[in-house]
Formats: structure tokens, C-alpha cells, sequence
């Protein structure tokens, strides 16, 4: 297939997503008309996103994550090896202590139609200044009242057998 046709089948899979994710809400008596009072101002646009999981990820490992839970919409989920919800990466995030870390998106590229957005990103994680993983997301996000929610993360994790290509780093 060519390229418009993998951007028309992307793109179709993100609108399925938006739609799951806000009619999983509405039947599970969640609102979304506007991000959850928590301080954390939500991006006014998709190029915002990738600062703001940044900043919701970076710090001390068991710091409160108010600000990644209004970033993500309740019913998104995080997708490593294993599928998680974000309460359950808040859990395993916070066992490691008081170690700080740090995730910087090293480049990103979105591809964006009207109210849904999927952003491909390279980055680094280091945890107490050392480079403990890097790799690459895959997020899905829509805009809502307040500004831009992820609805889903996907993560691949760099590895001997996967390394990160040349033409995702900075």
C-alpha cells in the first residue's frame, strides 16, 4: 500500500479511538468535558504533548502523578510489554523510591486531523542522571474541552535487538 493509504488507515483507527474512549466514558459515567482540577494545565495544542508527559513522568519516582492522571484520559492505557493502566504504572513507578527521574522526548513527529492526533516519538529516560532506557511511543490523543488528552501510550523500549534507528535521535 501506499503512504496515503497507511495515513487514511491510521488516521481512521485514531478516530475509533477518540470514539471508544469517549463513549467508554459516557457509559462508565465519566465526563470529559473538562480535565480534572488538579493544576496541570493541559497542551492548547498537540505539539504540547510531548513536554507535558515529560513533565507528568519527571521527578521523584514516588512523586504525586495528579498531573499525568488529567494528561491521560481515565480509560487510556499504557502499553509496554504488558498492558497497564495508568494507576498500575503509578504503582510500579513509585516502588522505586525516591529516585528522580528524568524523560526528555528526543524527536517527535504528528500527524494531526481536526480534534485527534497520533504523535511518534524518540526518548531517553534517566533515573538518578543515568540513562536507564530509551526508545520509542507511539501516543494517541484528542482534544477536549480544556486542551489535548492522550488516550493511549504505546512503548517500545531500545534493546541489543532493537536499537534505536538513526533517524529518531536528535
Amino acid at each position: 500500500m501506499n503512504r496515503s493509504v497507511h495515513r487514511v488507515i491510521a488516521i481512521a483507527r485514531l478516530a475509533v479511538l477518540a470514539v471508544t474512549a469517549t463513549l467508554a466514558g459516557a457509559l462508565a459515567g465519566n465526563t470529559m468535558a473538562q480535565a480534572p482540577d488538579t493544576g496541570c494545565a493541559l497542551p492548547s495544542e498537540p505539539e504540547g504533548i510531548p513536554a507535558a508527559l515529560d513533565g507528568a513522568i519527571s521527578g521523584p519516582a514516588d512523586k504525586d502523578r495528579a498531573c499525568m492522571k488529567t494528561l491521560l484520559i481515565p480509560e487510556a492505557r499504557m502499553m509496554f510489554v504488558s498492558l497497564e493502566t495508568v494507576d498500575e504504572w503509578i504503582a510500579r513507578v513509585k516502588a522505586r523510591g525516591h529516585a528522580m527521574l528524568e524523560e526528555k522526548q528526543l524527536k517527535f513527529h504528528i500527524e494531526r486531523y481536526a480534534n485527534i492526533a497520533h504523535l511518534w516519538s524518540s526518548y531517553a529516560l534517566h533515573s538518578d542522571g543515568k540513562l536507564v532506557a530509551r526508545g520509542i511511543n507511539s501516543i494517541q490523543a484528542m482534544k477536549d474541552v480544556g486542551g489535548w488528552r492522550v488516550t493511549s501510550i504505546m512503548v517500545q523500549a531500545e534493546s541489543a535487538t532493537a536499537p534505536l534507528p538513526r533517524e529518531y535521535l536528535p
